[in-house]
């Protein structure tokens, strides 16, 4: 069937909405539309195509702006459990900012923002987002989309082994490698096939949790014990930070051969590495890098990919959210942060749309032309800071053996363009851009 677009909510029935995906940004939807739509309003089902819920992976960020939303949704008390310090909207500390690959660190300056971030581990933020749903979101285990098949009102959702269910609105918050994504792409914006897949930049992350106590016995005053930390250096760039209360430290290490950046990679997404190949890769950094380095314990390696720039995020009765609509580079760790956005302002336009039985596609429009050039923009920045951080950006060729004069004023470019990719959002708050997606919606 032709989609014509002109069908508005039935207000006589519940919106059914379907989200694949029971990831951060799928389960913080869910949680959004329950929040601000009555249970007799919406019924959402969530469809996950694996046997049990887990997330893997490391720590993750959240910066003010997401927090507050976080707060808005009532989540944030119970995220908090997790938090050695709970987040603080005063003038804090971001990053302590170092050069590591010497023989002795170079401190080379602070870097504070206008609230401080929530650092987790991402399984913590998971399994707190799937214990606050409300029993009116149904989770769905096992259940894989091959396709679906959209019509002027409703979409009928295909599984792998299941049978086959209609939604009035279907999410794809499936991930980087989102199906959702591929279907809307070949149905709707074949000049957006690009963007089916996505890219490898060239860049390897190393992953580990560090034991605390471990690193606190062999160096008491270990910096890496109190305060969020990035290294960097010359085509590598390490980031760390207390997590779990303290009892852990979170290290993500980068290393990237940028003349490979859009080329296909050759191997698994991930996989588990030993002690002695990370430090083999950094044996000439610091003594104080090096010191968490030789307490490293279970460490994977995961490929760093990302999507070529989405134009299209929605179309009619289908949008994307999260890494769905734009994967990024982790170097702002922000990408958890724009799931949660994405999340909060649909689950306001939606509410605004039963309120005035506004049709779907007006929605999904409002959203996608609002949310997509900031989202963007972050992957954008994304993208640059991992050149700056590992000193592969334009301006920082002679950094390695540069007098200190040179290194004086690269070191001062470096606190200016760290800032600049790092302050993405001032321009852009929160509630400015619902409000404009609010205001779109209401014009016909």
């Amino acid at each position: 069937m032709v989609v014509t677009e002109t069908s508005s909510f039935d207000a006589t029935k519940p919106l059914r909405v379907a989200i694949i995906g029971a990831g951060i940004g799928g389960l913080t939807f869910a949680l959004a539309l329950a929040k601000v739509i009555p249970d007799e309003a919406v019924k959402i089902d969530v469809y996950e195509k694996t046997k049990e819920i887990k997330e893997i992976g490391g720590g993750i960020a959240f910066w003010s702006r997401s927090w507050e939303l976080f707060q808005r949704l009532g989540v944030s008390e119970a995220l908090e459990q997790h938090l050695q310090e709970k987040p603080v909207a005063e003038r804090s500390l971001v990053w302590a900012i170092t050069r590591g690959d010497q023989a002795k660190n170079i401190d080379m300056f602070e870097f504070y923002q206008n609230g401080s971030p929530a650092l987790f581990h991402r399984a913590e933020v998971h399994h707190t987002l799937m214990k606050v749903l409300p029993p009116s979101v149904k989770v769905h285990l096992r259940h894989r989309l091959v396709s679906y098949d959209e019509a002027d009102d409703n979409v009928v959702l295909n599984f792998d082994s299941q049978e086959p269910q209609m939604c009035d609105l279907l999410i794809g918050a499936d991930g980087i490698k989102s199906h959702v994504r591929a279907e809307l792409i070949n149905k709707r914006f074949p000049d957006e096939k690009k963007s089916i897949n996505p890219i490898w930049g060239g860049t390897v992350i190393y992953r580990s949790l560090i034991d605390a106590e471990k690193v606190k016995k062999a160096f008491p005053n270990h910096v890496s014990l109190s305060k969020p930390m990035m290294y960097m250096g010359d085509g590598k760039y390490s980031v760390t930070f207390p997590i779990m209360h303290g009892r852990f430290i979170n290290m993500a290490a980068t290393v990237t051969n940028f003349s490979k950046d859009g080329t296909p990679f050759d191997g698994p997404s991930s996989e588990t590495v030993t002690k002695e190949h990370i430090l083999s890769l950094f044996g000439d950094w610091s003594e104080e890098y090096l010191g968490l380095l030789s307490n490293l314990d279970d460490c994977s390696k995961w490929t760093v990919q990302y999507l070529n720039i989405l134009q299209k995020y929605a179309a009619g009765r289908v949008a994307l959210l999260g890494d769905a609509a734009h994967a990024m580079y982790p170097n702002l760790g922000a990408g958890a942060g724009q799931a949660v956005e994405d999340a909060y302002m649909l689950a306001r336009l939606l509410l605004k749309a039963l309120e005035n039985d506004i049709p779907i596609h007006r929605v999904t429009d409002a959203y996608a032309t609002t949310r997509r050039p900031i989202a963007n923009l972050v992957l954008q920045k994304s993208r640059e800071m991992a050149r700056v951080g590992s000193f592969r950006a334009p301006g920082y060729e002679d950094i390695s053996g540069a007098d200190e004069e040179t290194l004086t004023r690269l070191y001062e470019k470096l606190s200016m363009d760290v800032n600049e990719k790092f302050n993405w959002g001032e321009p852009y708050p929160v509630d400015k851009e619902v409000e404009k997606a609010l205001e779109m919606l209401s014009m016909h």
